[in-house]
């Protein structure tokens, strides 16, 4: 992230956002770790994790990814014309992290639909259901 001729721990709009991005990411893996630990703390005392919980994880699965990327995004969005050269790691960071979301996993409205549903009392359609 070089910009002006200078380095970009001078640049304080480029360090922004680097630390920006870095508390999202920070953010969305706490998030996913805490589910985790709630739906295996269930498994492991002997209880089924009930439909709404597998809606609501899976959920924070989603909204994790999406975060990490869109942060992903706000690094490479400030990182010049460089930043997709082939011979710059970002670009490859930047595609793998896009190239996850293309994966039906992280594909939010069947997901949220189910999710919301299942908060709601509501059981969700099969459809929906499969997808959690």
């Amino acid at each position: 992230m070089q910009g002006n001729g200078f380095k970009s721990t001078e640049d304080p709009y480029s360090m922004y956002a680097v630390s920006e991005a870095a508390g999202e990411i920070r953010a969305s893996r706490s998030a996913l770790l805490d589910n985790i630990s709630r739906i295996y703390d269930t498994a492991a005392a002997g209880r089924e994790i009930s439909l709404e919980q597998r809606a609501v994880g899976r959920r924070t699965q989603i909204q994790a990814a999406w975060r990490a990327v869109a942060a992903v995004d706000t690094i490479l969005s400030r990182s010049g014309g460089n930043g997709l050269r082939m011979n710059n790691p970002i670009q490859r960071f930047w595609r793998d992290a896009h190239m996850g979301l293309a994966h039906a996993i992280h594909v939010p409205g069947p997901t949220y639909h189910a999710a919301v549903l299942t908060e709601l009392g509501v059981e969700p359609p099969a459809k929906l259901a499969s997808m959690v």
